[in-house]
């Protein structure tokens, strides 16, 4: 009870003493004008002295400098300069000289022209798609001032390994100057040991392996198997090939020598040899069975059969009589090959068959190719296994477009389906090889063994 009437004595009070305040002020307002003047006066004089106290800073100083940026005298400068461009690329697949020098920036007509007809120049372009990079120098106006290139091997001189460097230059009358340099190179050879764990590719490349020596190796076994869709996790390939290097600097993949392929519990070798006077060489078993195909399964492979070989009612003559071979579907023009070795026995127009080529090949084997648009053979000729013979039509006896085929073993007529049964599986060696053959094979035969047996790491060694 006494603490509230504290409380309402002590608002009172206050109330009382601000209302005297407020009377002061309003009777006497010139003289509280002054207090409060006179104190802030005597507040800034304080803060004056103690500025004075503080020791004096020296004057601050503004320094101005004049750049002449001679913006107009660079871009001039710049662009009279001579302006140089390096470029690079690769030759590819049915390039063109013109194609080649306008991916390299050369714009230069008279280069183009020039260049265009030099035959080390259509050399470069002629060999197809190359790994080795095209180098080029031009300015600003496009013009060739210098062109380097590795030139592809001379055609039959596989067996050499040669470097051969191109480069163009231009002289001091504007022309370009184009020379040549031969350098023979060191031939290495390499044995690897690849063990399988995915795609093939994969493998080859993490052991080192080129390319080039992958493509090789797939090829070799493709009468044999598709070694891409084959080899599963677990095989083994073992590989004799060489490189060539060029001042101790491997350059350029060579030739697979040998191989063995390690898969389903299966083992298979192949070694390369060359018979007397043939350069291109072939591979076999080590026991000298060759292993590239000798006939090809069919003149028109993946084709349809539109009428097989045997008993059918004949389309035109509306009468049951033997068909003496098989028909593919083919559209006029489609390129007919010999599906083996062999020459030529007869060319020209046969009553029904129309356009006809009849070929005899060694072991009394003979195929027919007939209703040919036309004939690419003469009489007499001899042709490879592969090459074109004449292109696929509807002359003669015929319904319509298609290519007869047919075959004969010793005079009798034989399903060209079944063929495969009555032909060499692979090329044999040549009359008089056989002790040529081993002599020559021996040693990537030991080197085909050590690297088999050679762990996951590949191995290098110099060629004696």
């Amino acid at each position: 009870m006494v603490d509230s009437a504290r409380s309402k004595n002590a608002v009172l009070r206050i109330t009382q003493l601000s209302t005297e305040l407020i009377a002061a002020l309003r009777a006497h307002p010139r003289r509280v004008a002054a207090g409060v003047g006179s104190a802030l006066l005597l507040s800034s004089a304080g803060a004056w002295a103690l500025v004075e106290a503080q020791p004096q800073l020296p004057p601050r100083a503004t320094v101005a400098t004049v750049y002449d940026a001679g913006v107009a005298a660079q871009t001039e400068a710049i662009a009279s300069a001579d302006l140089h461009y390096a470029n690079s690329t690769t030759v590819r697949r049915q390039d063109t000289v013109q194609q080649l020098l306008k991916r390299l920036g050369v714009t230069d007509p008279a280069a183009v022209k020039q260049l265009g007809a030099d035959a080390r120049m259509r050399a470069l372009v002629t060999a197809g798609a190359t790994p080795e990079p095209v180098r080029a120098l031009v300015n600003a106006q496009g013009e060739l001032l210098q062109l380097s290139a590795t030139l592809p091997l001379p055609a039959g001189d596989s067996a050499v390994p040669l470097w051969r460097a191109l480069l163009v230059r231009a002289g001091q009358d504007g022309a370009l100057e184009v020379s040549t340099t031969e350098r023979q190179m060191e031939v290495r050879t390499r044995l690897a040991n690849v063990p399988v764990r995915g795609a093939l590719s994969t493998a080859l490349g993490q052991s080192g392996v080129p390319a080039a020596i992958g493509t090789q190796l797939v090829k070799v076994f493709a009468p044999q198997m598709d070694l891409r869709r084959s080899l599963r996790k677990g095989d083994q390939v073992a590989l004799v090939y060489q490189v060539h290097a060029l001042d101790g600097r491997e350059v350029r993949p060579g030739r697979l020598l040998a191989a063995e392929i390690r898969t389903h519990g299966t083992t298979r070798q192949a070694v390369w040899f060359a018979a007397s006077g043939d350069a291109k060489g072939a591979y076999y078993t080590p026991a000298g069975q060759g292993l590239e195909k000798a006939w090809a399964s069919s003149p028109l492979p993946g084709a349809k059969i539109t009428s097989p070989f045997g008993m059918r009612l004949h389309p035109v003559r509306g009468i049951r009589e033997m068909h003496e071979g098989v028909d593919y579907a083919a559209h006029i023009g489609t390129p007919v090959p010999s599906v083996a070795d062999g020459r030529v026995k007869f060319a020209g127009v046969q009553s029904g068959y129309g356009n006809v080529v009849k070929i005899g090949h060694p072991g009394g084997f003979e195929t027919v190719y007939a209703h040919l648009s036309s004939i690419a053979v003469k009489p007499g000729q001899a042709v490879s296994e592969g090459e074109l013979i004449g292109k696929s039509g509807n002359s003669g006896t015929s319904t319509g477009p298609h290519l007869h085929f047919e075959f004969h073993s010793a005079g009798r007529l034989v399903d060209p389906q079944r063929m495969a049964s009555y032909v060499p599986q692979g090329k044999p060696l040549p009359p008089g090889e056989k002790a040529a053959f081993f002599a020559a094979t021996a040693v990537m035969r030991t080197q085909l063994a050590q690297a088999a047996g050679g762990g996951d790491a590949a191995q290098l060694a110099r060629a004696d």
